[in-house]
């Protein structure tokens, strides 16, 4: 058991029988509570750590005041936590008086220019959160390839959602690869649940962060090999241009509730070739397969002539075959 740790039912009952009877033995203390002298003794030193109880040199155990527990015990502790308590509140202080400084800075046309650059990867994920917290409008971000799945842990997906629920607006660009990641596809479309506006295009530039139309986050090489730095960009123009080449990627992108549609679209129009490719190679004709499948014939013939120009095919039967043992034919039974 650690300091930490609560107090067992066992340590309660020893304290308590001390306070019904102080001064007892070891032994005395074990039968009241018909224990053995050996179940008591690791309660006891516990309860001795603590200051609860004081043991006299003839063995005899006495209960201590929990208040003289604590002076005595945690007064120490407590000087000293204090004491780092001053220093701390002292640095904090000094560093505070510089927030004046650093905000009239901040407003100036000289600081404007101002563009921080960070290679510490510790740091760098104080910097994100920083401003994560600090958005208080409008977030802008894009993400190249599929999100790695070490990005979505818990912390990430509370801290968005947590942003969200603050009223913060998100949009999002991806590129299309990022829905082939089921985990990425999951938190897009929790996110997407949540009010993120998210759209997917065919490429989009690096990775990048717009905080409130005034702060540019922008990833940058560094020397070490596979570490990114981050470019804290606030001048305005700049800014202006990340915004800018955003909006045109974004009116030209798909949102995500179209592409998921389109992607159902696609594996429902899949089956069904499969579906008629199978009946077409068991020889079923066209009137057979369409009233089958509940489609008109002429849909039937149109998915048959478009897969024997895919492959080549010169005949209806070549077509089945090709379909046959290149596994086109696979997909549920047809009733």
């Amino acid at each position: 058991m650690t300091d930490s740790e609560e107090l067992g039912e066992l340590e309660i009952a020893l304290y308590r029988s001390l306070l019904a009877a102080p001064g007892r033995p070891s032994g005395d203390l074990a039968d009241s509570l018909e224990l053995s002298v050996d179940e008591v003794h690791k309660p006891l030193a516990r309860l001795t750590e603590m200051g609860l109880v004081r043991t006299d040199a003839a063995e005899r155990h006495t209960a201590v005041s929990p208040m003289l527990a604590e002076a005595t015990v945690l007064g120490a502790e407590d000087l000293e936590l204090g004491a780092r308590r001053a220093i701390l509140e002292a640095r904090r202080n000094t560093i505070r008086r510089l927030v004046p400084e650093w905000n009239d800075a901040l407003t100036s046309a000289a600081y404007e220019t101002a563009v921080d650059v960070i290679s510490d990867p510790a740091k760098i994920g104080n910097v994100l959160m920083h401003y994560a917290d600090q958005c208080r409008e409008e977030l802008l971000s894009v993400a190249p390839g599929r999100l790695p799945r070490t990005r979505i842990d818990s912390r990430t997906r509370i801290a968005n959602l947590y942003s969200l629920r603050r009223g913060i607006k998100t949009r999002a660009l991806y590129q299309h690869t990022a829905l082939r990641d089921r985990h990425t596809r999951s938190y897009l479309t929790e996110l997407a649940d949540n009010g993120a506006k998210i759209r997917f295009a065919p490429s989009v530039p690096g990775r990048s962060l717009v905080i409130d139309q005034e702060v540019a986050l922008l990833p940058i090489p560094t020397e070490t090999a596979g570490q990114q730095g981050l470019a804290v960009v606030r001048e305005r123009n700049v800014v202006a241009w990340v915004i800018a080449t955003f909006e045109q990627l974004w009116a030209e992108a798909v949102p995500l509730e179209e592409v998921i549609s389109r992607q159902s679209e696609a594996a429902e129009l899949d089956q069904t070739r499969a579906a008629i490719l199978r009946l077409m190679a068991e020889g079923e004709k066209d009137e057979a397969i369409s009233r089958r499948l509940s489609i008109s014939v002429r849909t039937c013939r149109r998915h048959i002539a478009d897969y024997m120009a895919q492959v080549g095919a010169t005949s209806r039967f070549q077509a089945g075959v090709i379909a046959a043992r290149a596994g086109h034919t696979d997909g549920p039974s047809v009733g």
